[in-house]
């Protein structure tokens, strides 16, 4: 099996322009387009561990995109024959891509250099280089007109510092109070007999519509165990009734095991559910596929769960394409309404009427589960290294660190404690929405009480210290393990989902 990824072993036409089927010559730009969206697939698709990672459990590098680029771009000019490409060369090149894009930007015509220059690269199989490059195109090319990118930036990115410097994800700061801190207060154990909270913790389900028993769970294909994966060889065996150790998500059939084994363990006060509903088949997503399962595995734990609340946060594969939330200011049918307005829709019986209006603006919320305890559900997509809108600007997005200060001042100034909820890691964002993310965290070390996130798949926790001596802990934030085996793992059991939270 031809296991893909960054082969580069043929070779591509090295002349200025190069000659399309119809006989045309396309432009040189039109070339560059195109193998700027065949990267960004593969950087997007590796980062979310969708294409080619290994079949063992590890959390996902918090390296950023310019490093990686820096690793691949070398072996790129060599088979691009760009050995010879001068900065003044480059520029000129990109801004022609500005130019022409913002004049007539032809997405067919990206797209289908970008299918060549991902079967070139070997980035996934042919089938699928062609669905996922036609679901990313639209998107991709309405960023790439949109954003701030300069032909000195893109040249400092491929062809090195002395080109020019890749800066567009720059330093920013969101404004802290200036209310005093109060002096930091140790966490103290309850005293005996306080008041127990049980809170059932729910993170990555990723329901496979088209899981089969029976199919090859080894597949060439991002995703396995499946409609379209083939039956296996002979001397292996197909996929199981109940999922598979192999890179395949779930069957409705084992979620719903999965929570109705929930009884036991219970009685729950509410339930943390940290995103990730859809399964890993990313390149043929549509908006119905992902709104059927959020609508699916919604009715599934209401029923389940009954009366018992349960407060979601958004996940990077709830979109189509996968990690595509454009911040509010983006309208029409790029924007993200579709998603939101269905949740809102969905999680209408869990959510008051305040949560419901800041997730429809924007995928987050803020509510009072009980007397003295303020949950925040934040959408980390926002942060994401892989959401590839905030190339148009990636500054607070949606104004939501601001607006978490704001709710953690309100808490303090109440005497609340919080909780806060999302489905990317912190540690995992972009570096400045990261850095500001923990100066609150650090300024609020007396009202936040905890932290749930997902995403990892793994079972795992950050740790964060004060900013003086990066030596006293002040929080910390607990990564849940997920409930599909995607890639090669256990599923969680319900026994190791519940959160114990004492209160005084």
């Amino acid at each position: 099996m031809p296991r893909y990824g960054a082969s580069l072993r043929q070779s591509c036409p090295r002349s200025g322009r190069e000659q399309g089927q119809d006989g045309t010559a396309r432009a040189p730009g039109l070339l560059w387009m195109g193998l700027v969206l065949a990267l960004a697939l593969a950087l997007a698709l590796s980062d979310s561990r969708v294409l080619w990672a290994p079949a063992e459990a590890h959390p996902v590098s918090p390296q950023g995109h310019p490093a990686r680029l820096h690793r691949i771009v070398p072996r790129l000019r060599d088979v691009f024959g760009w050995g010879n490409l001068t900065c003044p060369v480059c520029k000129g090149l990109f801004t022609a891509i500005n130019l022409g894009l913002k004049k007539e930007p032809n997405v067919a015509r990206v797209g289908s250099v970008a299918i060549k220059l991902c079967n070139l690269l070997k980035i996934a199989p042919p089938a699928v280089c062609q669905s996922i490059v036609h679901l990313f195109e639209d998107d991709m090319v309405e960023v790439w007109r949109r954003s701030v990118l300069s032909p000195s930036e893109a040249c400092g990115l491929l062809l090195g510092s002395t080109c020019g410097h890749w800066d567009i994800f720059s330093s920013w700061n969101i404004s802290l109070p200036t209310v005093p801190k109060p002096p930091p207060k140790p966490p103290s154990p309850p005293a005996p007999g306080a008041p127990v909270s049980r809170i059932l913790f729910l993170t990555d389900l990723h329901w496979d519509h088209d899981y089969l028993e029976g199919m090859d769970p080894d597949c060439a294909d991002p995703l396995c165990c499946r409609r379209g994966s083939g039956l296996p060889p002979a001397s292996r065996p197909g996929a199981g009734y109940w999922g598979e150790y192999s890179k395949c998500d779930l069957p409705l059939r084992t979620l719903e095991s999965l929570l109705s084994g929930l009884g036991p363990a219970g009685p729950f006060d509410m339930v943390y559910w940290t995103g990730d509903i859809p399964a890993h088949d990313v390149w043929h997503q549509t908006r119905q596929d992902q709104l059927r399962a959020l609508t699916t595995v919604t009715a599934l734990v209401r029923k389940f769960l009954g009366p018992v609340p349960v407060y979601p946060a958004v996940g990077n594969h709830e979109s189509t394409p996968v990690n595509s939330f454009p911040p509010p200011f983006i309208e029409g049918n790029h924007s993200s309404r579709w998603l939101y307005e269905a949740m809102a829709k969905a999680w209408e019986p869990w959510l008051p009427a305040e949560a419901l209006r800041t997730l429809r603006i924007g995928g987050f919320y803020a509510l009072s589960p009980y007397p003295g305890l303020r949950l925040i559900s934040l959408n980390m997509n926002f942060c994401s290294r892989e959401n590839f809108w905030l190339l148009i600007n990636s500054t607070d997005p949606a104004g939501q660190l601001q607006w978490l200060v704001g709710e953690l001042q309100a808490a303090e100034d109440r005497g609340d404690k919080v909780h806060i909820i999302g489905h990317i890691p912190p540690g995992h964002c972009l570096k400045s929405w990261s850095w500001n993310y923990y100066r609150i965290v650090a300024r609020y070390e007396n009202t936040l009480a905890a932290q749930f996130f997902g995403h990892t798949h793994v079972d795992e926790f950050e740790v964060f210290y004060d900013e003086e001596t990066l030596s006293r802990p002040l929080a910390v934030a607990f990564l849940a393990p997920s409930a599909t085996t995607y890639i090669g793992l256990n599923p969680v059991s319900p026994t190791s989902l519940q959160v114990t939270v004492c209160t005084t």
